[in-house]
């Protein structure tokens, strides 16, 4: 750390979630760099999602090692405190590890924030954090439902522009395409949209002239691989993206459909436009994904009662047959 760097404010933020929780902090993120415009700003974490959060400008530095420093004894994590000179620290979700840090700050000059839903905040976690937010003096400690900022991911654009591995083409993706998220092997099938289903709105996106390409990771490959089979053209580029550049191709997509999966929640954070497949009575008005353009929530008893043609519908409601966005 420079002489410079130790003259400012420092910040440090606590963060330790899987993909949806990652993405959505990325909107109290934002809040805080616009708060704290001058300081660098630290962001303390696991490790899964360094690769991409890494290249996110609200963070100076961010750091992967949340467990391992929970890990350390309680005079050991004292010492650390003490040394670390932080004005603020934000807990957005950093679980227990956060727990035994907040009690080492306390031999600290700190403040400790913590913005995170609690098991009976009525709401949307968004806007139950930005609330949080809001009561520490980073604006409005009340928001309706949908009302708060979703998380961006356009920072994502920086990126592209020094790597084309981010670019639709080095993925052999020409003209029009549309993402498909579906859910992983890791998921019940009775709670997936059939992947007969898939494959049939894969067929329907290329008698338009969209190209459809499978995204996500490992535990997708089956179901991408059997939509590809069955509908030439469909790309299938499951595990052979990271989340970098899967960010990348959200950004350009004309669309991306999904289930309730991490992925979709970035997708849509980097500007898509998207539809949502959720199964179950309620509407999951608290669990959906929010960006600059709309997601439609399309919810069933179970997924397969959702036909192929109000998928299509859906689409084209949320301006899915429109150019595709263009990047900074």
């Amino acid at each position: 750390m420079s002489a410079d760097d130790v003259s400012k404010e420092q910040v440090l933020i606590l963060h330790d979630g899987d993909l949806t929780e990652t993405v959505r902090m990325l909107a109290a993120a934002k809040a805080i760099r616009a708060h704290h415009r001058t300081a660098r700003i630290t962001l303390l974490t696991g490790p899964e999602f360094e690769g991409m959060l890494k290249h996110c400008i609200y963070f100076n530095a961010v750091e992967p090692s949340l467990r391992d420093v929970a890990k350390k004894g309680f005079f050991e994590r004292m010492k650390l405190a003490r040394a670390s000179h932080f004005d603020v620290v934000y807990d957005l979700g950093s679980g227990e590890a956060g727990q035994k840090l907040k009690g080492a700050m306390r031999f600290s000059r700190a403040r400790w924030i913590r913005a995170v839903p609690e098991p009976n905040d009525p709401g949307h976690p968004l806007d139950i954090v930005a609330g949080k937010l809001g009561a520490a003096g980073l604006g409005k400690t009340h928001y309706s439902l949908g009302e708060a900022p979703g998380p961006e991911a356009d920072w994502i654009d920086f990126v592209a522009r020094r790597s084309r591995t981010l670019e639709p083409a080095y993925f052999g993706l020409q003209n029009a395409y549309v993402l498909f998220a579906p859910a992983g092997d890791e998921v019940k099938p009775a709670y997936r949209w059939p992947k007969e289903r898939w494959a049939s709105l894969a067929h329907q996106m290329l008698q338009r002239g969209i190209e459809p390409a499978i995204v996500g990771g490992p535990s997708a490959r089956e179901i991408g691989r059997y939509i590809a089979h069955v509908t030439p053209g469909a790309r299938d580029l499951t595990g052979r993206a990271n989340l970098v550049q899967l960010a990348g191709l959200g950004r350009r997509a004309n669309f991306a459909f999904g289930e309730d999966a991490g992925l979709l929640h970035l997708l849509v954070a980097t500007g898509a436009p998207a539809v949502m497949f959720h199964p179950g009575e309620d509407a999951p008005h608290f669990r959906a994904p929010r960006g600059r353009h709309p997601t439609l929530l399309m919810h069933a008893p179970t997924l397969a009662q959702i036909s192929v043609a109000e998928a299509v519908q859906a689409m084209r409601f949320a301006g899915g047959f429109a150019p595709a966005p263009e990047a900074a």
